[in-house]
């Protein structure tokens, strides 16, 4: 019966999750009663009460406003808008359970993001780059509280939304609507993305995917210390290279779907030309792949277990190359850490950290490469954060590796569904 895990510091059955700093209880667990009443088949009463949070914490994001009804990130996060939780979230497996909610909720961002385009807190200007920018006298705090989402310098992966969208109406083709996936994704690439693109080397400039750049007050612990704002978002990373990719599939795709045979090609074509830049210019020469690629051309020496992931799962490497692309990184009873290695200092958040959907995204790229069963043991890393209101947490401190951050986190309930999917619990 699934889930069942055990190795020497971490335990999952059906009577309670263990690890080396706490026993969690199946009947500790809140008994939730989600409104969508998908039920799993072969699965343990641990399993069934993960289950069954999981879909409680899905739908206890979703927000009701007079701009739209869509998801949240969690419970810290309030109103905001924020197009990565709800893409991952939605590639992860919430397109299968809650298709309707999801367009409704990408439908907000892109009538949000194309509305502001290029437009910007103070100090988020980027000189170096072309495109229609307008600096608000603003400051980024402000920023988000007249918007509800966070100026474009701080959203330079906002493409992954492309790859959710289609996903979702692969799976959902009675709500497929092509004409609006393609309009808003031409707009975007015209308006948003084509400004970082860089022609020397087929590869788009922009934060690496999730990773908070640096804020004017403070610097953000995922980055190069001595880095400046600007300098945060004209690198070139591997996850978010890896998300062009998938959007520029998406756009070919939904190109044929319209019956505009050369447009399709034109995309397909600029695919196949991304996949050969971040071949040829992300990885070492152990064919695994650096975080980032410095403005001056030099790799970043290090790893991140997102890039790494998304290189696999979106097919950048396939065979042996994707085994060479997750060869070597470290996985514990804690999780996968972000960074490998990490940042020097203390500092946390994402450096000295590992993020449970990361986590979930490393374990599905090991399984695609390694043709391996990782799902028990992805379960395990997932229930064990569940700490607290036992609702599913954002992130594990690396140091204590102690559960943290923001409870019922969607992407980190959203991760939970796509190990059921993984393990064909449900359909």
């Amino acid at each position: 019966m699934k889930f069942e895990y055990r190795s020497d510091k971490l335990i999952l059955n059906n009577e309670y999750i263990k690890d080396s700093l706490r026993i969690i209880y199946v009947d500790s667990l809140p008994g939730c009663r989600p409104v969508n009443n998908t039920s799993l088949t072969g699965a343990n009463k641990m399993t069934d009460r993960l289950w069954n949070i999981a879909l409680e914490n899905i739908e206890s994001n979703i927000i009701k406003t007079e701009d739209g009804e869509y998801f949240g990130a969690g419970q810290n996060f309030g109103l905001r808008i924020y197009t990565r939780d709800i893409s991952y979230s939605g590639i992860l497996g919430v397109n299968s359970l809650y298709p309707r909610k999801i367009l409704n909720s990408l439908k907000v961002t892109r009538n949000l993001r194309l509305g502001l385009g290029l437009r910007v807190s103070e100090g988020h200007m980027i000189h170096g780059l072309s495109g229609n920018w307008v600096q608000d006298s603003l400051s980024e705090k402000e920023f988000l509280k007249k918007y509800r989402t966070n100026c474009y310098t701080r959203r330079t992966d906002d493409v992954v939304w492309l790859w959710a969208a289609m996903d979702l109406f692969e799976k959902h083709p009675e709500l497929a609507d092509w004409q609006w996936i393609y309009e808003n994704g031409k707009n975007c690439f015209d308006k948003l993305y084509d400004p970082f693109f860089d022609p020397a080397d087929g590869l788009y400039r922009g934060q690496a995917s999730f990773i908070d750049i640096h804020f004017l007050e403070r610097k953000a612990s995922g980055y190069p210390q001595d880095f400046s704002v600007e300098e945060c978002v004209m690198i070139k990373s591997t996850s978010t290279n890896c998300l062009y990719y998938k959007g520029l599939l998406s756009m070919a795709s939904a190109a044929k779907k319209l019956n505009k045979p050369e447009e399709a090609s034109e995309w397909l074509q600029k695919a196949k030309k991304l996949k050969q830049a971040i071949v040829s210019n992300l990885r070492f020469e152990d064919s695994t792949f650096a975080y980032f690629k410095h403005t001056n051309g030099e790799l970043e020496q290090r790893r991140d277990a997102f890039g790494a992931a998304l290189a696999v799962v979106t097919g950048i490497v396939e065979g042996d190359d994707a085994l060479k692309a997750i060869a070597g990184y470290p996985v514990s009873w804690a999780g996968v850490p972000l960074f490998y290695p990490f940042y020097p200092g203390k500092a946390s958040y994402h450096n000295n950290t590992a993020w449970p959907f990361v986590d979930t995204f490393f374990l599905w790229a090991k399984e695609i490469a390694e043709g391996k069963d990782y799902t028990s043991f992805n379960a395990a890393l997932l229930a064990r954060t569940c700490v607290k209101d036992g609702s599913f947490h954002e992130v594990v401190n690396w140091s204590t590796k102690n559960p943290m951050g923001s409870g019922s986190q969607l992407w980190s309930a959203s991760a939970f569904v796509n190990v059921c999917r993984r393990a064909d619990l449900f359909k």
